[in-house]
């Protein structure tokens, strides 16, 4: 197997000098420990770079990973399913998500602004409509 060619693993394009532990992080949905649970699974240490690894090896962690976990186009449409059910049962994280806001309890007085540009993103990829939440007015004395 010639150093220079780059493999692929679940369309991600994996660099021959970095370990397979490492390099397993860069599918979405891995994180450092499911990688290192995948490797033990299969035997592989997890601080063997890609280069050494045989091509056969790379295609037994590709099929264990597609057919064991969660990841990638799967967990993206997964996660879409999650939010779009919240907002069609009309719930407050539902209608939190619907108008941008945060859905877990922080505050928003001052320290909102990151979750909104983040709902106005997701609203695009979801393609909902974006609701904006409606402000007070303060009624003065009379």
């Amino acid at each position: 197997y010639p150093p220079q060619m780059s493999r692929k693993l679940l369309g991600v394009v994996l660099k021959n000098e970095k370990s397979i532990g490492m390099s397993l992080t860069g599918v979405y949905g891995l994180g450092r420990h499911l990688a290192k649970t995948v490797c033990s699974r299969l035997g592989i240490n997890p601080t063997t770079k890609i280069k050494d690894l045989h091509p056969t090896t790379l295609q037994t962690i590709e099929k264990t990973v597609e057919n064991e976990y969660v990841v990638d186009t799967d967990l993206r449409d997964q996660q879409k399913a999650d939010i779009m059910r919240l907002v069609q049962m009309r719930c407050y994280r539902g209608i939190r998500h619907t108008q941008g806001l945060p859905a877990r309890g922080q505050r928003t007085s001052t320290n909102g602004k990151t979750a909104k540009k983040i709902a106005a993103r997701r609203v695009q990829l979801l393609g909902m409509k974006f609701v904006t939440p409606k402000k007070r007015v303060k009624q003065g004395k009379k």
